[in-house]
């Protein structure tokens, strides 16, 4: 009797841990519970803020107040951003459109870093005379995510364009399994920052920089980023300080006003030693805010400082920054302990190789020494294993 009671206590333990993680790993839908947009028609009425919770005019079809509806008709691209309480693995994307549909252009996912991904784009053209939900799958974002921006081509379709509610559907857990590297990653917002120049001591102020995004995703001259004191003026630099040293994966740096200037990333160990991760040439982006997503594949050292260099006299105006993430991991992925005998040479071929390309880079050694490494390298790469 006493092992049959124990038999059904563990047959229960694991009927109760089953259901826990059946639930974790159900999808779930999420309806809006922050609403911005480029333009609204009202401040109650066809406002952003009709779009959040569950429709309320849907599926009714018209011009209803329940629903937002930008400034103007005809009014060329809109968008509108949606946030919701909790950051998923989102499946789909849900939209209900209930005046005039079609004019969607644009579905974009927004990272848990500020960071956007484009799971959908197309042209515009009316949908019909009823309303209709607009349904985007997502087989493309992989990372958790909170926020939804739309963009609307208000020219495509004619008259007034309006959206009752947006949903999205996903679930707390990836449906991949997360790589050790993956897991450990870590997302720090700047807590210090030092520029070449600022425009003024109490606005626009290096420090602005820190923190979370505090202006993105509008765009304009606004007093909470940082600029320079004077436009076009050539070239300025900016240095950004996080808590945590970190192998970094990626920087992202939120442009809010004339973005495009950015010619080159560096981070900067804790020796003080500098490390180019990037580098271009500056050229004018559209005028909306943007993140500059810059990955590094190059170095593979701890870093918790990052440098930033624009060139001013390249894209006219003042050139904002609201804030810059930096992205990294506490350890370096590690190779599998049995590894294969050609695969480890691949390995050491490749790394030799970047280590002279760094040597050419940075004048570490003699130029014909590094000719003969490289030599060296293509024999070798070019050996049928």
């Amino acid at each position: 009797m006493h092992k049959n009671s124990l038999m059904i206590a563990l047959l229960a333990v694991l009927i109760v841990f089953g259901t826990v993680c059946e639930v974790q790993g159900q999808s779930f839908t999420q309806w809006a519970i922050t609403a911005t947009a480029s333009s609204e028609y009202g401040g109650g009425d066809w406002s952003a803020k009709q779009m959040l919770g569950q429709p309320d005019f849907y599926p009714n079809y018209g011009d209803d107040g329940r629903a937002w509806a930008p400034s103007a008709i005809n009014n060329g691209l809109q968008w509108v951003e949606l946030g919701f309480e909790e950051a998923v693995y989102v499946e789909s994307v849900d939209i209900y459109e209930t005046f005039n549909p079609g004019a969607i252009v644009k579905v974009e996912l927004i990272d848990t870093t500020g960071r956007g991904h484009l799971i959908w784009e197309g042209k515009g053209g009316s949908a019909g005379f009823s309303a209709r939900v607009f349904s985007v799958k997502n087989g493309i974002v992989t990372v958790p995510c909170q926020r939804v921006r739309i963009t609307l081509d208000t020219d495509s379709v004619g008259g007034w364009n309006e959206i009752d509610a947006v949903s999205i559907t996903g679930r707390r857990t990836s449906p991949l399994p997360q790589t050790q590297a993956e897991a450990a990653m870590v997302i720090q917002w700047a807590s210090g920052a030092k520029a070449s120049s600022q425009y003024r001591e109490d606005r626009w102020t290096p420090e602005h920089m820190t923190g979370v995004p505090d202006v993105y995703p509008k765009y304009g001259d606004y007093d909470h980023a940082w600029t320079a004191a004077y436009g076009d003026r050539g070239e300025e630099w900016v240095e950004l300080f996080y808590d945590e040293a970190v192998y970094v994966k990626r920087i992202d740096v939120y442009e809010t006003y004339n973005p495009g200037a950015i010619v080159k990333a560096e981070i900067i160990d804790e020796t003080g030693r500098a490390y180019v991760v990037w580098q271009g040439r500056a050229q004018a982006a559209p005028e909306e805010a943007r993140i500059f997503s810059i990955d590094n594949v190059k170095v593979d050292v701890p870093a918790r400082r990052v440098r930033l260099t624009l060139q001013t006299d390249q894209v006219p105006g003042f050139n904002e920054i609201d804030a810059v993430c930096l992205i990294g991991a506490r350890t370096l992925a590690q190779e599998p302990a049995a590894k294969e005998p050609l695969g480890l040479l691949a390995s050491i071929i490749l790394r030799l190789g970047r280590a002279v390309e760094r040597g050419r880079e940075e004048r570490l050694a003699d130029a014909a020494f590094l000719q003969e490494l490289e030599e060296i390298l293509r024999e070798l790469s070019n050996i049928g294993f």
